[in-house]
């Protein structure tokens, strides 16, 4: 018997995914932009899901058993967009070149045709996913039954289950019917007990057990409008929940054994014919290689065959198994789940020459592009070595990465001993492919496959294009800035000198510690092994005690800037004047992404001289900066995780969140905030994002600690669930071992049960950072992938160049900035759906100063 079957919203995925979506045409005109998102999101279910069955249910254009009783039923609706309409008709073309079955009905919705497959599949035992817009299918949730809520766009899902919906509710799925017999849906156009919201609904329901019970008690039990609401609205009430009904019985003809999904990749030539690239390429990759694992056969690595390069050509091209691991180091290594572990030289010398690494590219090509799936390591560094990867990869340093953030090293040979498989370096592919049974075993025990296959897998081929791509610096700016740096940096060098009244090294941690702690005698020295400590938090603590140390400090900042930015940028320019950045997904334990040779993501911007820096990175001529800046994302996604409502309410009315905050704490109304209120709360806000203490906001907003203690106290009582939810990341921590982000990234936190106090109050700070940090690096990762697709899809000459925290910036000809702004906008404020908007500001200009 079939084990899954995956039943499709048609309707409700079409126009989930045109409103998600810019508009896209092919290059005939026809609109391709709700095909695209459609079947993107129905191959990535299946890829996920692995059903064994499947079928999609549209609405007819005619009227249904429902509007035969109540003609006002869905009355008023907004029409079909023109651009959407003609896309229903291929998306039924594309899914019947697949043998998807499609099911329509006269005088019936897709509900009832979902609803009544999923009931066959509960009688026989099918376990059956619904994947719909329309919570009106929650009522269908069952022991076999799970709904896949496309909550927004069609990326941000929610499995709904009847335990999702006693937790969520305290009803039963089938009492959401009666809960909307009670309150009435907008959206269908029909009434329920006018004056009865969802709330009342629930708590009669929950009392009640039914709209019939609610309404049989309803003279005896309640009182005042609600008693005189219900007694007017029983008529209502009972035709609201018949209309609310999902049909479950009908007469179809149709059993889910009759819906195999099979021969998909028969649909590739009018995918192709639609220009849908992306999609062509997801389809042609759909296999059920990463169910592949026990099976994986591999002999020992010191089984390895050392062939000639005929003899290594030979065996490539005779090569059939599904899964492929390729190594590239001093030999190119394959081995693949059928046995095979081969490998040739790479390099060499003049008596045994080898190949090269381009030559080793063009010899394994054939291979890459016909197998199922390849298992490799850094799919980044590969793809810079010019390999093409266009199926499925699966790549064992970002897997390894998502299991243990927290490691120093993501090395094969450190992550085979981690798993504690033996490795023979020269020759590993054949200890890779035991690497990757026992990873994708773990990213599937600990709820990680999604994270990794939707984020951190398409990433990486994002940032390959960025890295590639660069951007352009004017050599002329440079020079300029770094003469004005020569000439500040010799000026503040005076005045130290003035005020040591000496020559003095203040690159010298020895004397500058013993001109200060010993010379001049200032208070709150500490001493290490080597001497006084001379470090930035050690003279950060001390600067109010002689003006030399400020001196001192913005000499460091600004000799930094210099030698790290300014010089470094005037070294590191190609002959075009491209920066060529390295991102790097591993670095952090949060997920935020990391940028070497420059470090892009540390350029000062709070400093005039700081923000300089900025107007040297430019655009080409006829060509211009477009940047996007998500506001304030590490507070919405606060917002979100902590369901505090005075905070979600703010936001939702487009408020200062900074002013709103202050006229809560101190308790007057928003229009009398004073400047200094609203820096002092906004010292607040951001400061408990990660964890502040009073002693740290104290000293950050210049008052006393018992003053900052009070106000964080008074902004708890304003924010409780902001307080409740970052307790609770710290006792799920200390529980569990690690918090996690909303979309399932881990942060183990072993500082949480350390015997040293100021170790454990950094693991409470982690615990209740990582979360929010986190989250807000996986949004704005999905949004990159999202805007690298939407250019690519829609032909765009614009490319992605530069991620810097919750920035982005494309580079566009002049002609296409205003669509690549407005492209950029929504991408990034549609990528997930949060109970707070998201906002991107979005500007254009020749630098990416003048972005700002």
């Amino acid at each position: 018997m079939a084990s899954k079957m995956l039943l499709v919203d048609g309707n409700s995925l079409m126009h989930r995914a045109f409103h998600a979506l810019p508009v896209m045409t092919s290059d005939s005109g026809e609109y391709t932009n709700a095909l695209h998102g459609f079947m993107m999101m129905l191959l990535r279910v299946i890829a996920d899901e692995k059903p064994d069955l499947c079928a999609v249910a549209f609405d007819r254009h005619a009227p249904t058993f429902r509007h035969l009783k109540y003609e006002a039923y869905k009355a008023g609706r907004t029409p079909t967009p023109d651009e959407l309409r003609p896309q229903f008709a291929s998306v039924r073309d594309v899914l019947s070149e697949m043998h998807i079955r499609i099911i329509e009905m006269d005088g019936y919705e897709a509900d009832d045709i979902l609803g009544t497959l999923s009931l066959m599949c509960e009688e026989k035992g099918i376990d059956n996913l619904i994947i719909t817009g329309d919570r009106d299918a929650f009522q269908l949730a069952g022991p076999h039954t799970t709904v896949l809520y496309t909550r927004q766009g069609i990326k941000d899902t929610e499995r709904v289950t009847p335990e999702f919906i006693r937790e969520k509710w305290n009803l039963s799925p089938v009492q959401l019917i009666d809960m909307k017999g009670l309150m009435g849906d907008t959206s269908d156009n029909y009434p329920g007990v006018p004056g009865v919201g969802e709330k009342t609904a629930q708590k009669l329901i929950e009392r009640y057990g039914s709209v019939e019970s609610v309404l049989d008690h309803a003279d005896a039990d309640q009182k005042g409008k609600l008693r005189e609401r219900l007694l007017e609205g029983r008529a209502s009430a009972l035709e609201s929940k018949w209309l609310a009904t999902i049909e479950r019985h009908a007469p179809l003809g149709i059993a889910p054994e009759d819906c195999p999904l099979h021969n998909l990749k028969d649909g590739a030539g009018i995918l192709a014919r639609l220009q849908l690239r992306q999609v062509s390429a997801r389809l042609e990759t759909l296999s059920e290689a990463e169910d592949i694992l026990v099976s994986i056969h591999v002999p020992e690595a010191g089984e390895c065959e050392l062939l000639t390069l005929p003899d290594f050509s030979a065996r490539l091209d005779a090569l059939s198994a599904d899964i492929i691991a390729v190594s590239l180091g001093t030999h190119l290594c394959v081995a693949s789940n059928d046995g095979t572990n081969i490998a040739l030289r790479l390099g060499g010398d003049l008596i045994d020459p080898g190949v090269s690494d381009e030559e080793a590219a063009s010899l394994l090509q054939p291979l890459l592009n016909r197998a199922k799936l390849i298992v490799l390591h850094d799919l980044k560094r590969l793809l810079g070595q010019g390999f093409a990867f266009p199926g499925a990869v699966f790549d064992v340093m970002l897997a390894g990465y998502l299991l243990n953030p927290q490691r120093r090293s993501f090395s094969l040979t450190s992550l085979c001993a981690e798993a504690q498989l033996p490795l023979n370096e020269d020759q590993p592919a054949g200890t890779m492919l035991r690497l990757y049974a026992v990873q994708h075993n773990q990213l599937r025990k600990d709820g990680m496959e999604k994270l990794y296959h939707d984020i951190e897998l398409p990433l990486a081929r994002v940032l390959h294009d960025m890295e590639r791509a660069g951007i352009l610096t004017d050599e002329e700016a440079l020079r300029a800035l770094s003469e004005r740096f020569n000439a500040h940096i010799e000026s503040l060098m005076a005045g130290i000198r003035e005020l040591a009244g000496e020559e003095l090294n203040v690159n010298s941690p020895k004397q500058l510690g013993t001109f200060l702690f010993e010379t001049l005698g200032l208070p709150g020295g500490k001493k290490t092994k080597t001497g006084w400590s001379t470090s930035a938090d050690a003279l950060e603590a001390i600067q109010d005690e002689h003006p030399l140390v400020r001196q001192v400090l913005e000499y460091r900042k600004y000799a930094k800037l210099k030698s790290t930015y300014v010089d470094a940028l005037l070294r590191l320019r190609d002959r075009e004047g491209r920066i060529h950045t390295s991102f790097d997904q591993t670095a952090t334990v949060t997920g935020r992404i990391s940028s070497l040779e420059p470090n892009l993501q540390n350029i000062p911007v709070r400093t005039t001289l700081g923000r300089e820096i900025r107007r040297a990175f430019i655009a080409r001529p006829g060509w211009q900066l477009v940047d996007a800046d998500y506001s304030q994302i590490e507070l919405r996604v606060l917002a979100h995780m902590s369901g505090d409502h005075v905070m979600i309410d703010a936001f939702r009315r487009g408020q200062d969140i900074h002013a709103r905050t202050a006229a809560e704490v101190y308790g007057v109304p928003l229009e009398e905030v004073t400047p200094e209120m609203r820096s002092s709360s906004k010292a607040v806000n951001f400061g408990i994002v990660y964890g502040i203490s009073d002693f740290g906001l104290a000293r950050g907003i210049g008052v006393s600690r018992a003053e900052a203690s009070e106000f964080i106290r008074r902004y708890f009582a304003r924010y409780p669930d902001v307080k409740r939810y970052l307790d609770s990341c710290v006792a799920l921590g200390s529980t569990q071992g690690y918090v996690t982000t909303y979309f399932n990234r881990r942060r183990y936190l072993p500082e949480l049960s350390d015997r040293s106090y100021s170790i454990r109050q950094f693991g409470e700070r982690a615990a209740m950072n990582s979360p929010i940090q986190g989250t807000a690096a996986d949004i704005i990762k999905l949004a990159m992938i999202r805007v690298h697709e939407a250019l690519g899809e829609q032909s765009f000459s614009a490319r992605l160049i530069l991620q810097v925290h919750d920035e982005l910036i494309v580079e566009a000809p002049d002609d296409e900035a205003q669509a690549a702004a407005s492209l950029l906008k929504a991408c990034m404020e549609t990528i997930v759906s949060l109970d707070v908007p998201l906002v991107a500001e979005v500007n254009i200009g020749h630098s990416w100063y003048d972005c700002k």
